[in-house]
């Protein structure tokens, strides 16, 4: 009899020591984790902010090599059309040339035809005016001969004063043709030292550009990577929180799952409102693993549990317990004071706060006790249903 009690009291030593082993080893390793984790989501604010910033700079970048891109465009483009109204002042330009060339032609045959003329109407074949008068065989011959070389020379003159107009209206042309040749080569050597100037900017900015999205690109690798470290430390502290569960019951427990707490709703003084006026006291308290008072601080459950248990309303410790404390409510039918639960960790109820209205929660999570819209894309995905133990 005495060895089966030495036995017992053996076994109950043990129990004993490994349940406090476990308690004092896990919450220094939670607390390690939740350092951790405090920088690691501070590394992840930093990289967003950097990267909300390069995507600002990259975008602006982006914007001034298009409107570089433009400029050089309506650069080529001006300087095209210079070139095209070049080549119609040129092709213009030949068009005179090729029309005083004409009235040349036209004055040398004038003259061939009018020498032609005389050889052919006086003996001797004479070309000259004077050889003409000269060899005149009488007076009216020669007043004759006198009329036809007046004829003759008045001819050859008019012919000459219409080709010296023209002449003279072609060059006038051909002068203001080559002005406007002179504008528009000089107009053309601009835009092209303009053109030259936008890309040599445009090379540099694009340099800038793919700088800085390789850097934007960098940062965002970082980012997914902080964020994965972010995830990988919430899994180790949720593990811990199911470890520490385990390891706080009762060792006859184990297995029955948390245990106590209200199984009706509870008449408080002042209602919900003023269950949560006490607890929004608690704002700012840190999140400390298995905590269950406003120093150190709080886990969810045992912020919850806290907080009801000032109004003498007792509940279970652990969420997965508290989740069977008083009645459930429907999501449609929720009214501040109302526990509301998530699974998170787990796929049962790890995680518990206090509803107050409005979509919104009071609760103790990794950011320490602050409110929570359960709307957002994080908890409203994770709902799993609610609990009412104040009469309402």
């Amino acid at each position: 009899m005495k060895k089966k009690l030495f036995l017992y009291k053996t076994a109950v030593v043990t129990t004993i020591g490994t349940v406090l082993l476990v308690s004092s080893v896990i919450p220094a390793q939670a607390d390690d984790l939740h350092q951790q984790l405090i920088q690691s989501q501070k590394q992840v604010e930093s990289l967003n902010g950097t990267l909300s910033a390069q995507k600002d700079k990259v975008s602006k970048a982006t914007t001034q090599v298009l409107g570089l891109k433009q400029s050089v465009q309506v650069l080529n483009d001006s300087i095209a059309q210079q070139q095209k109204l070049l080549k119609q002042e040129q092709s213009h330009l030949q068009d005179l040339e090729k029309q005083q060339q004409k009235l040349e032609d036209q004055r040398q045959e004038h003259v061939k035809a009018l020498g032609q003329y005389v050889k052919s109407n006086y003996e001797d074949g004479v070309t000259s005016y004077v050889a003409v008068l000269l060899n005149a065989t009488s007076l009216s011959d020669f007043i004759d001969r006198a009329e036809q070389v007046k004829m003759i020379v008045g001819s050859y003159s008019k012919i000459q004063s219409e080709i010296a107009t023209l002449n003279k209206s072609l060059d006038g042309q051909k002068q203001l043709i080559n002005q406007k040749k002179m504008s528009i080569q000089s107009t053309i050597q601009e835009k092209t030292q303009s053109q030259q100037t936008v890309q040599v900017a445009l090379a540099k900015q694009q340099q800038i550009l793919s700088q800085l999205s390789s850097e934007e690109k960098a940062t965002l690798t970082q980012s997914v990577n902080a964020k994965a470290k972010v995830n990988r430390i919430q899994q180790l502290i949720q593990q811990q929180e199911i470890e520490a569960a385990n390891a706080a019951r009762d060792p006859g427990a184990i297995g029955r799952g948390d245990t106590g707490g209200v199984s009706e709703t509870v008449a408080v003084s002042g209602g919900a409102g003023q269950i949560i006026s006490y607890a929004s006291q608690f704002m700012g308290i840190p999140y400390v693993w298995g905590g269950t008072s406003p120093s150190p601080g709080f886990d969810c459950s045992g912020y919850v549990q806290y907080v009801y248990r000032h109004f003498g309303i007792s509940l279970s410790r652990t969420s997965e317990g508290q989740f069977t404390n008083g009645v459930a409510v429907s999501r449609s039918d929720l009214r501040p004071g109302d526990l509301v639960f998530f699974h998170t960790y787990a796929s049962d109820a790890s995680h518990v706060g206090i509803y107050v209205g409005n979509n919104t929660m009071l609760n103790s999570s990794n950011g320490g006790v602050s409110y929570d819209d359960m709307t957002n894309s994080y908890w409203s995905v994770r709902y799993l249903g609610a609990r009412r133990v104040i009469a309402q």
